[in-house]
């Protein structure tokens, strides 16, 4: 499975928004989530809480080997090197870590916005949105 993630800060709506599209190896489109917080959110940390949402999401629907791809280079190098320097985001990498592991096989890869757009796409749909929002197997155009 390739999951993309994506997050998404409206300030004038204190909300945060966070947008992940699972897709299997044919690159059909098989889970969606988007997830919606009252906060205010910095992007790094939103970037992050919406990888854990990915992995969490993968736990829940039992598989076993992923890609996550993520358009913010810099929570994707924290992760592939274990190398916590910001202490804001220490604890949600922990749950990264304790996650991943729980997984046969688990990747995490930069991948620019132009390629991450339909996660991208999800979280502006979340923005608007008042709860969250998942679909599976039948999905909206």
């Amino acid at each position: 499975m390739r999951i993309n993630t994506d997050a998404a800060i409206s300030a004038q709506m204190v909300r945060t928004r966070l947008g992940i599209i699972a897709r299997n190896w044919c690159g059909e489109i098989v889970k969606v989530k988007g997830i919606t917080e009252r906060r205010r959110g910095e992007a790094a940390t939103e970037e992050t809480l919406a990888i854990r949402g990915a992995l969490e999401m993968a736990q829940g629907a039992g598989w076993t080997n992923i890609e996550v791809q993520s358009d913010c280079k810099n929570v994707v190098r924290l992760i592939n090197t274990d190398n916590v320097q910001d202490c804001t985001l220490q604890t949600i990498l922990e749950d990264i870590d304790i996650l991943k592991k729980s997984i046969d096989s688990c990747n995490f890869s930069f991948v620019p916005r132009t390629t991450n757009g339909c996660s991208h796409v999800m979280a502006q749909l979340a923005v608007k949105s008042i709860r969250n929002i998942e679909w599976e197997g039948s999905f909206p155009t």
